[in-house]
């Protein structure tokens, strides 16, 4: 069984989304829809999905199959609490749910024969079956422990929707989707006003679903965890390449890299033959070899080469120095009310620090950047720029403060100093990718994209030593994330940032203030993955099997000796462990260099498809081997005495 897409074109009168493309996806696959902007990604899962029809071509999908959908920005206006909004998700359910209460009602009435009332305790109990088999009766218990995943509280549980922020409300609308347990699952942009601690959990959630996953993100780490192939649409063809997102970089380049010689090696064999037609075409003595030869040109396959996708590129502009000590707090606090937000907290950020404010949506970390920035007063303590400092601050909500009557030049302008001009305006815009008339662009037709890519570009309208960034990522797509990475990595001042892109945090944080409810925890020079070890909980310490141990006979030394050996023994059960560490890594490597093989690149046959499969298998055995022999290492080193 599998979804079969077949020769589907949707076309609109500025462009051609797809013509005449075919694809089969099996059931049970995790798969990743990528591309850039316009390609078709969301509009290929609305087709899917049934919310959009195909101009031509037919969507064939399993009998009977249920399809949860998750549209992207999708919110849920209702006065119903969460869970029951949650709970009502399951229309199937619900419906049986309905009848089952009509019944109730029916059956409450006096009036009623003895053979109707038979009738409708049949019924009753042909529906009761059928609820208790579908889960019902555990419905509100499965609706809450989703929403717990997503970080909901039990008070936000049983809130009206309607009383909830636009990014609960999309939570909402996850988890109604969640909860109906599909057998083929679209998610669009699932991530979205996710915080790391709920991303963490749908990705658990969606590695032990049992049926298809079809879902659009940018953000790679989440599809590096979750996924075990990407479809790549490019100029309205699809592409499948087997394995996570970096395992797709790595065969998409693998494939550029091998049509590109193939492209030379027959433009210089063409050339070859053209040069030949033109000096003997008009000789009698070669004309036929010439006429040959231009046959023969004319019968060549031509190798063409995919147009390069247009990305924004920029850097940020060299701040003047300041002084080594950036900001000082001095043991601040903020409250809403009788809640604390930010309890007492001193800090110190010195020059060329790039600090990454982390935790779960709610307990702070956006109040503490807005101190930082100085754009919200502390109720107590003090917050101190140093010598020569220069800010700039981001908001979460920074699109918001776009006035959406200016065109894209004119939201520059209104940005820019006076003195700047109108060339370099234009260049920063061209750098985001608003040319010629895309700079007359209202900012109210402008997407979500679009809106970032502007706000971006008037930060770089006067240079700064300090760039505060809450969420800069919203919107923006893999290419703009990775070229706001390149800038912020080669950036020579000083960064605070707030995101839940975990990529972007891994590769730019040296410092990692964690803001939890009632407690904000410093990790200074330590990496996001180190922090990530420092905090992953400790288990408690396992009882070793006996003959592992050696135990020396009591008569024999002081118990100080006897300890030393135990020492011994566990210091070369660890070398053991290492050892074996190596030679799985090893292994890892391999199976990894033979996956990224061009034989499994592009669209393989089915002996390919079993080949690869049976691979993918070792190396997933070869990741849950590596993953607990590293446990195992964690407990033995634990076990040397310091």
């Amino acid at each position: 069984m599998m979804i079969n897409l077949v020769n589907l074109s949707k076309h609109y009168p500025s462009k051609t989304l797809f013509d005449n493309l075919s694809l089969k996806i099996s059931l049970k696959e995790r798969m990743a829809i990528v591309g850039p902007n316009g390609a078709g990604k969301s509009s290929l899962l609305k087709m899917i999905a049934g919310q959009m029809e195909p101009d031509s071509g037919q969507i064939v999908l399993p009998v009977g199959a249920r399809i949860g959908y998750l549209p992207q920005d999708l919110e849920i206006v209702s006065d119903r609490s969460a869970v029951h909004e949650v709970v009502g998700g399951d229309q199937a359910l619900q419906k049986i749910e309905d009848e089952m209460q009509e019944i109730e009602e029916l059956m409450s009435r006096p009036d009623q024969s003895e053979s109707e009332m038979s009738r409708l305790l049949a019924r009753y109990g042909d529906l009761q079956t059928r609820f208790s088999a579908s889960g019902g009766f555990e419905q509100e218990a499965t609706a809450r422990k989703i929403l717990s995943g997503l970080n909901f509280s039990e008070a936000q549980m049983d809130a009206r929707v309607s009383s909830l922020s636009g990014g609960w409300r999309m939570r909402v609308a996850l988890a109604r989707t969640l909860v109906t347990r599909p057998e083929i699952l679209l998610l669009d942009e699932p991530t979205n006003h996710l915080d790391i601690p709920s991303i963490e959990w749908l990705e658990d959630f969606l590695n032990e679903f049992a049926g298809s996953v079809l879902l659009i993100s940018h953000d790679r780490t989440f599809m590096n965890h979750v996924v075990n192939g990407v479809i790549e649409l490019s100029q309205g063809r699809a592409t499948v390449y087997h394995g996570n997102y970096d395992l797709y970089l790595e065969q998409r380049e693998a494939q550029k890299e091998a049509l590109e010689s193939a492209y030379e090696r027959q433009q210089k064999e063409i050339a070859h033959m053209q040069s030949f037609v033109d000096r003997f075409r008009a000789k009698a003595t070669k004309a036929t070899q010439a006429q040959s030869r231009l046959k023969a040109l004319e019968k060549i396959e031509r190798i063409e080469l995919d147009h390069e996708e247009k990305t924004v590129k920029f850097k940020f502009p060299q701040p003047p120095r300041s002084g080594n000590v950036v900001l000082t707090l001095e043991d601040v606090t903020k409250s809403f009310g009788e809640r604390r937000i930010i309890p007492p907290f001193r800090f110190v950020l010195h020059r060329g620090s790039k600090i990454a404010l982390v935790g779960p949506n709610g307990a702070g970390k956006s109040t503490l950047l807005r101190i930082m920035a100085g754009v919200l007063k502390p109720d107590t303590g003090k917050c101190v720029p140093g010598t020569n400092v220069t800010m700039t601050y981001f908001a979460q909500h920074q699109l918001e403060t776009l006035d959406p009557h200016h065109t894209v030049l004119e939201a520059m302008e209104a940005a820019a100093e006076e003195s700047e001009n109108q060339t370099r305006i234009r260049s920063l815009l061209g750098a985001f990718l608003f040319r010629k008339d895309d700079v007359y662009k209202k900012v109210s037709v402008l997407s979500g994209g679009e809106k970032s890519r502007l706000a971006l570009a008037r930060m770089l309208l006067v240079p700064s030593n300090f760039i505060l960034l809450d969420e800069p990522t919203n919107h923006l797509d893999i290419a703009s994330r990775e070229c706001l990475e390149n800038a912020l990595s080669a950036y020579t001042g000083t960064l605070a940032f707030i995101t839940h892109d975990r990529h972007l945090i891994e590769a730019i944080a040296t410092d990692i203030i964690e803001v939890m409810p009632g407690h904000i925890q410093l990790y200074l020079n330590t990496p996001y993955m180190i922090y990530l070890e420092k905090r992953r909980p400790r288990t408690s310490e396992p009882t070793l099997p006996k003959d592992s141990l050696h135990v020396p006979p009591k008569s024999s030394g002081t118990s100080s000796e006897r300890s030393g050996d135990d020492q011994s023994v566990i210091r070369k059960r660890i070398e053991k462990i290492e050892r074996d560490m190596d030679e799985v890594s090893e292994a890892i490597a391999a199976l990894e260099t033979e996956l990224a093989s061009p034989r499994f690149a592009v669209n393989p046959d089915y002996k390919a498809k079993s080949e690869r499969k049976k691979i993918e298998q070792k190396r997933q055995e070869a990741l849950k081997r590596q993953e607990a022999l590293t446990q195992e290492w964690e407990r033995e080193a634990g076990r040397i005495r310091s």
